[in-house]
């Protein structure tokens, strides 16, 4: 499976394991946080430290995610990015919209 959930500290933490997120897996990414945003309010930390490559599509199911966290009056934050990825992240300006964090324990502690 290309997604993992766990639950820490009524936190879940999804973990990536794909290098290229791609069109080819953001409508069962973003079915996956959808489901993974069940608990009241929803709090969700994104593992990314094993994407090398993102486009458009998958920011885009990122962006749902994060809206239907939102709309449930949750919080999601995203971890372990890198310098690639933090650079699209920056020139379309999601750097401003998502919280990113360096560590997995980092966001644990804030979202608590």
């Amino acid at each position: 499976m290309d997604y993992k959930k766990e639950i820490i500290n009524d936190i879940v933490v999804v973990t990536i394991n794909v290098s290229e997120a791609s069109l080819n897996q953001s409508d069962v990414f973003k079915n996956f946080i959808y489901e993974a945003s069940t608990l009241t309010p929803p709090k969700l930390v994104i593992d990314m430290t094993k994407i090398e490559y993102m486009d458009s599509s998958f920011i885009g199911a990122l962006v749902a995610g994060l809206k239907n966290v939102l709309s449930k009056g949750g919080e999601m934050a995203l971890v372990k990015i890198n310098s690639d990825v933090m650079a699209l992240f920056e020139l379309t300006r999601l750097d401003k919209v998502f919280k990113i964090y360096d560590s997995l324990d980092e966001a644990l502690n804030i979202l608590k």
